[in-house]
């Protein structure tokens, strides 16, 4: 074999070994990204799961409350903290002494839960 043949067959194994090295290393971001993302779900379903989620309640006066907010991800109903009062979740359903307070549709619970339970994990 002449030389630029001897050439050519090194540059084919080279790149061989580049595209082999870079498939392995993709499957195992891919791996790592799919273990990732569990965790996450955990630890997602840990801070949702979580009595002392914090809420916020309002405690102004105005029309009855029906419902409560997320500390961490209000949505725009929130607009002056300092009319609300900060609790967990537990006390928060509890806090009209008149009806069962819920959860506000409009908070971003999900984002809020990922927060909470990340707090969780790393105390």
């Amino acid at each position: 074999m002449d030389t630029q043949g001897k050439i050519n067959e090194l540059r084919l194994q080279k790149l061989k070994l580049l595209d082999d090295h870079y498939k392995e290393v993709q499957s195992l971001r891919v791996a790592l990204d799919l273990k990732v993302r569990e965790v996450n779900r955990k630890i997602a379903e840990l801070g949702n799961s979580d009595v002392n989620l914090p809420c916020l309640v309002r405690m102004t006066p105005g029309p009855d409350l029906t419902v409560y907010h997320s500390l961490d991800k209000p949505c725009g109903r929130v607009r002056e903290r300092r009319n609300f009062a900060e609790m967990p979740e537990n006390r928060a359903k509890d806090a009209s002494p008149y009806v069962w307070l819920e959860r506000c549709t409009a908070c971003d619970w999900r984002r809020a839960a990922r927060l909470h339970g990340d707090r969780l994990v790393g105390s």
